[in-house]
């Protein structure tokens, strides 16, 4: 009997560490959709070693590219011999998750929700299939105060859990030395509409003495590279085993989106002693204390976002750096373990 089955979309890096910790006090078995993804970070962020829990692949290929029929079968077939206490879906976006909550009781049926209240539709016919979803789930485990306000706009009435993340960030040691404020910014993730970079490529434009990297790749590159001047470098994709000299050779991580879920990289960030400026629309704000460890913007007002890098001296930055030292993630991440205890 496991304690719990969770059925998630892939075996994404940062939801294998979650179930790698979880299952050194839990039962646990876990139902990949797919194995691999188009879109993706890097070319590890995929990650299917060393797992000390029972798990099953449901389609080997693209996500993108699976027959939606196909895989709502063959997760049937491995539910129907499987017992358990709860199962966990993550989302309400696809099929394979309908079917599964309609299949079993409510008592079972829990929800690990990463949509927040800014960028989900609560009204019209889209709202309404969100309600009757959560009318079959008994337990919600939210990310953070955005997720669980959507519980609030959509009237649950059942039991939320904050979580405090979507995942565990891989931790490798690190030394810290003394950092000196140099001026140099970074971002770090897919390059599209809703990150809001066009904007940010605006302000360096205009701080010839900053420096802005953006390292990513996405559908947004080649504009984003005509847009931007010399002070402006682009940086492809890199593996997250690479991630601890990007984090350390930089001062102050940039996350400007219209519309984010949560945000991985703001805890890498935090990890690795870089202050944070983002935007409040990003679910990982929940992790900046405003002025403490970084500052949290309003994306579309240049003038603040262009004023807040301005103003940061060399004593105010220290001052941010002390304020990361104040808050761990190992905390954190313990808090998130607990929520499923």
């Amino acid at each position: 009997m496991y304690d719990y089955v969770f059925v998630t979309h892939l075996p994404c890096f940062y939801k294998v560490n979650l179930y790698r910790e979880l299952a050194k006090e839990l039962k646990i078995f876990v139902i990949f959709i797919s194995d691999s993804t188009i879109e993706k970070r890097s070319d590890d962020f995929i990650d299917l070693n060393s797992l000390n829990f029972d798990y099953k692949v449901i389609n080997k290929g693209h996500f993108q590219s699976r027959c939606i029929l196909n895989s709502i079968f063959r997760i049937y077939k491995v539910l129907k011999n499987t017992k358990f206490n709860k199962i966990i879906v993550s989302g309400w976006d696809l099929l394979e998750f309908w079917f599964i909550i309609l299949f079993f009781s409510k008592h079972k049926n829990c929800l690990a929700l990463e949509s927040t209240v800014y960028e989900s539709h609560i009204t019209g016919l889209k709202g309404l299939l969100k309600k009757y979803f959560l009318l079959r789930i008994s337990t919600v485990f939210a990310s953070g105060s955005m997720h669980h306000d959507l519980l609030k706009k959509l009237n649950y009435q059942g039991d939320v859990r904050i979580t405090k993340g979507v995942g565990i960030i891989n931790k490798p040691d690190i030394i810290f030395h003394e950092k000196i404020y140099n001026k140099k910014y970074l971002y770090l993730g897919r390059l599209t509409y809703v990150k809001n970079l066009k904007i940010m490529i605006e302000i360096f434009n205009s701080l010839a003495n900053y420096e802005f990297t953006i390292i990513g790749d996405g559908p947004q590159k080649d504009i984003l590279k005509e847009m931007a001047n010399t002070n402006i470098k682009f940086i492809d994709s890199i593996d997250n085993k690479d991630l601890q000299k990007y984090f350390l050779k930089y001062d102050i991580l940039i996350l400007p989106s219209i519309c984010e879920t949560w945000g991985l990289v703001v805890e890498e960030s935090l990890y690795y002693g870089l202050p944070v400026i983002i935007s409040k629309y990003c679910g990982s704000s929940d992790l900046i204390q405003h002025c403490k460890n970084g500052y949290i913007v309003d994306p579309y007002d240049i003038s603040l976002i262009k004023e807040t890098i301005v103003n940061v001296d060399e004593e105010k930055y220290h001052s941010l750096v002390e304020g990361i030292r104040k808050i761990s993630i190992l905390d954190k991440d313990l808090d998130q373990i607990n929520s499923y205890q």
